[in-house]
């Protein structure tokens, strides 16, 4: 379940739950499905997300998220959600991760972080 607590960003009219908060509880979702399958070296990350929004959902009304596997890959895994508001589908999608080793993930976000060597760029 998720509470759409979110707004949509310099969103004129009625108060609706974003996209982007509906995004990040997709992922949370997913990843909850993936995470206690991970060797203690591995970590998943998100490679795509598709979402399509049917309907809107007041602030504060609550989302039923409910996501399936969809696919399982050697690397990673695909689910296929589905978002509900009172029985009624509001949104669907899928959300795919990969299965990498967290420590050269690390190694790569911090070789992608603040340059202070312009010539790195």
């Amino acid at each position: 379940m998720a509470s759409s607590s979110d707004v949509a960003v310099d969103q004129p009219g009625p108060r609706v739950y974003s996209t982007a908060a509906l995004a990040t509880d997709v992922e949370q979702v997913c990843r909850s499905l993936l995470l206690p399958h991970l060797d203690p070296d591995e970590m998943a990350v998100g490679v795509r997300l598709e979402l399509l929004t049917r309907a809107p959902v007041p602030v504060g009304e609550t989302v039923a998220l409910q996501a399936t596997v969809a696919r399982v890959q050697p690397n990673g895994l695909t689910c296929e959600v589905m978002a509900r508001h009172r029985g009624t589908l509001v949104a669907r999608g899928s959300y795919e991760q990969r299965v990498v080793r967290a420590a050269a993930f690390r190694t790569e976000v911090a070789d992608r972080g603040s340059v202070a060597d312009p010539t790195r760029a």
